[in-house]
């Protein structure tokens, strides 16, 4: 039996300003049954983000349009996929003229830190922004690198079997880079909690008596070592906070701290065990990431990290395969028009980065893991535009040292344990995403 012509959306008038394409609420019907499905038939393996964006997909095929409104009936979002609007919300600064912090991610970070740079807009994120910059020596090596590195070599001195264990290693590595020595592990439980309550809006809300009482305490115990600091400054970031933020008020300094803590347990151990997973699933990587270690010279010195160009194109690789940081939300403020196309003030806007790109995306290459690829001069320019930590005005001011932190465990990891993941990711056919179970390693 033939299928029913499909409905084709009529072609937009680029000649004049338009709005994106809006999905129909009968859509979130096929959204809801594709997720009831892909749950049923692979509950270990389900993912969540991977049936929606395959969803997204159909419907950006559907509709004609890389940037889509989804019409949640109470609520209108605008979820973006193509690269041009993608490029001008990013590299536009959060005024309240053009893009400002989307509410939901203002709402769940202010439950933390109202004043972090990350929900900052116009003046504060004026005044923050150059703080933050000052402190994590963005875009240039650390002053405190090779102090560093010290550090990274004393939160890693057993080899780690499992995620958590590194996890923990990236703990202990966070509490000497930004306190120095001395500082409570409570700090690192606390803040790992806290965000996945910052995270998971229905859980804080279950949980708020007990939720306000651990922010209370986290915060009681960073106060206390902030001002136990200034008598005894170490090489750390908060030695250099102490010494950047005159003029500041103590609470909004203590509140920059959160996110700087949480990027080591969180996006930066993410980047640091999907490298490591991918580079000893595929042998040629692993030989030339080992070749390159073994050259470099010894692994406790900060210039030895600076000559390991090959692991950190395989950073890069690993986290455009499988983004640390998968979305953003942003607030269009004044019915802004990018090109021909018009936003209304106040419409909500998800970036959904694994989307971007279109077609190009989901090239078979593309799917592949290439670190070389980021080492070629024909590709020095895509690798000047991707950053794993966002880019344009709100891109992640410690990249530089995250990077290095990360660089630095791997180089350990491969080098000095020889650790290799027990179960290998396939070479040709990488999962859509990054497994969440079954994940060890083991000496090779």
């Amino acid at each position: 039996m033939a299928s029913p012509p499909r409905a084709v959306a009529p072609a937009l008038d680029t000649k004049v300003p338009h709005s994106p394409p809006a999905t129909h609420l009968v859509d979130l019907v096929g959204l809801g049954i594709g997720i009831a499905g892909a749950f049923v038939a692979h509950p270990r393996e389900f993912s969540l983000r991977v049936v929606f964006r395959a969803w997204a997909r159909r419907m950006m095929g559907r509709y004609g349009s890389e940037n889509l409104i989804l019409n949640l009936g109470v609520k209108k979002l605008l979820l973006v996929g193509g690269r041009d609007l993608s490029r001008q919300i990013l590299e536009s600064p959060p005024t309240n003229q053009q893009y400002a912090t989307g509410s939901l991610k203002r709402n769940s970070m202010a439950f933390l830190a109202p004043h972090a740079l990350t929900i900052s807009d116009g003046q504060q994120w004026g005044r923050l922004r150059p703080l933050n910059e000052r402190v994590l020596e963005s875009g240039r090596p650390h002053e405190f690198r090779q102090a560093f590195l010290t550090q990274v070599h004393s939160a890693f001195t057993t080899s780690p079997e499992t995620i958590e264990d590194i996890r923990a290693a990236m703990g202990r590595t966070m509490l000497g880079v930004v306190f120095g020595t001395g500082a409570p592990q409570s700090l690192a439980d606390d803040v790992q909690a806290l965000f996945q309550l910052v995270q998971q809006p229905v859980k804080r809300l279950l949980l708020g008596p007990w939720a306000r009482r651990r922010r209370a305490r986290f915060y009681e115990a960073l106060r206390r070592v902030w001002r136990e600091s200034v008598s005894s400054p170490k090489p750390s970031l908060i030695a250099l906070l102490h010494r950047e933020a005159q003029g500041f008020g103590e609470e909004e300094v203590l509140e920059q701290i959160p996110h700087w803590m949480f990027t080591f347990t969180g996006s930066g151990t993410d980047s640091l065990v999907r490298t490591l997973t991918l580079l000893t699933s595929h042998p040629a990587a692993l030989t030339a990431a080992r070749g390159e270690i073994g050259a470099a010279g010894p692994l406790d010195q900060a210039d030895t990290v600076d000559r390991l160009p090959y692991l950190e194109a395989s950073l890069r690789e690993s986290a455009r395969l499988y983004p640390p940081v998968t979305r953003t939300f942003h607030r269009a403020t004044g019915g802004v028009a990018p090109g021909e196309l018009r936003l209304p003030a106040g419409l909500e806007i998800l970036h959904s980065f694994p989307l971007i790109g279109g077609a190009e995306s989901l090239s078979a290459d593309a799917q592949r893991f290439r670190p070389e690829r980021w080492l070629s001069p024909d590709t020095a320019a895509g690798a000047a535009e991707f950053d794993p930590f966002l880019h344009g005005a709100r891109h992640c001011p410690g990249r530089e040292l995250i990077m290095f932190v990360c660089k630095s465990a791997l180089a350990i990891l491969i080098g000095r344990y020889q650790l290799v993941v027990t179960t290998p990711l396939p070479g040709e056919a990488l999962p859509p995403a990054f497994p969440t179970h079954g994940i060890r390693f083991r000496r090779s």
